[in-house]
């Protein structure tokens, strides 16, 4: 009788637990795009806020990053987004974060056609199908960007990020359409590519305009190639800190350039987005304690942030309910009652 009740029960229990433990955690969900400017389908990585389907407040916009090398930099990328813009700490606003995954990478992220013999074996020529990345920004401003906003409540507010040919990519597109996006991030770009071709690009795009378009934002990481690979990549280091020189000189553009000892050109992306990020949004983030004695100051650091970035920026419902807690729980009557106009302003009930 009782190995009778084991049989029985163990299977049922194992069938309980693996119920359990089917129930799973998700970062994103994968679209596939057919380009008729590619002529083929592109898979993209997308990733929602944790407030996106958040039943308990008024449905919201985001801003939207497109991050090259999706099938790299998504997993790790998603996380660093959601940690530095949960409230009542965030740094940043919460985001859709659209990955991009590779086909022919080469082709789509160099912005000239530049064969090179490789240093190892001459009878190989590297980079032969370089040159598409003006056809490849084509796509994304065309059709991968028009998919977003029909199939997700974005704001207008976008955000490149590159790493290597990424970074190359994402430099070029900020000097031949500055438009396209709003802030630039290259991760140790390699603006080596063709006798540097996009260093020239640069000199010429400040003799014919002076100076960047306002209210862009241009974040550089670079690696410490020089001393983590001997000597391994002079050429990469050499023509980032000529770019450097030259934007640093001119002074128009909200630039920032970061040195990152110990991390080598696989390794700085890391670091470099979580320090764009909070370059790009500088000025985001309240003080909530400041809130509670003077509770008009909110609505003033959003306009300066929103006159700074050149967008339209509002308190979140989510901030806000997390700012009328706080009030509540610490007796502050008078904000209290002024958050929960400001909340009802912004987010009339229906």
């Amino acid at each position: 009788m009782n190995n009778w009740f084991k049989i029985i029960y163990l299977p049922l229990l194992l069938l309980f637990t693996l119920g359990k433990s089917q129930e799973k955690l998700t970062i994103g969900e994968k679209q596939n795009v057919f380009s008729k400017v590619l002529n083929e389908n592109r898979e993209i990585w997308v990733h929602l806020p944790k407030t996106y389907n958040d039943n308990t407040i008024n449905p919201a916009k985001y801003p939207v990053i497109y991050l090259l090398d999706g099938e790299i930099n998504f997993e790790y990328y998603t996380g660093l987004t959601d940690f530095i813009a949960r409230t009542p700490y965030a740094d940043i606003p919460e985001c859709i974060v659209v990955g991009i995954k590779n086909t022919e990478r080469t082709r789509d992220l160099t912005p000239t056609k530049s064969e090179k013999k490789s240093p190892v074996n001459p009878s190989l020529t590297l980079f032969a199908d370089s040159g598409g990345g003006e056809n490849f920004l084509k796509f994304m401003q065309e059709e991968l960007k028009p998919f977003i906003s029909k199939n997700y409540r974005t704001q207008d507010y976008s955000v490149l990020v590159g790493h290597s040919f990424g970074g190359l990519f994402a430099i070029n597109t900020f000097l031949l359409h500055p438009d396209y996006f709003n802030a630039y991030v290259a991760n140790d770009p390699s603006l080596w590519w063709d006798q540097k071709v996009t260093i020239s690009r640069t000199k010429d795009y400040l003799e014919k305009n002076k100076n960047f378009p306002a209210k862009k934002s241009l974040y550089v990481s670079q690696a410490d190639n020089e001393e983590q690979q001997k000597n391994w990549n002079s050429e990469m280091t050499q023509a980032i800190e000529e770019f450097k020189g030259i934007i640093e000189k001119n002074g128009s553009l909200n630039y920032k350039h970061r040195f990152f000892e110990g991390e080598t050109h696989g390794t700085v992306s890391y670091p470099g987005n979580y320090e764009a990020l909070k370059f790009i949004f500088k000025g985001f983030r309240t003080d909530i304690k400041q809130l509670a004695k003077n509770p008009k100051l909110l609505e003033e650091e959003y306009k300066k942030f929103s006159e700074k970035m050149g967008a339209d920026f509002i308190p979140s419902e989510a901030y806000l309910n997390v700012v009328i807690k706080f009030m509540k729980s610490n007796s502050f009557k008078e904000s209290e009652t002024y958050f929960m106009n400001l909340k009802d302003k912004y987010y009339p009930k229906k």
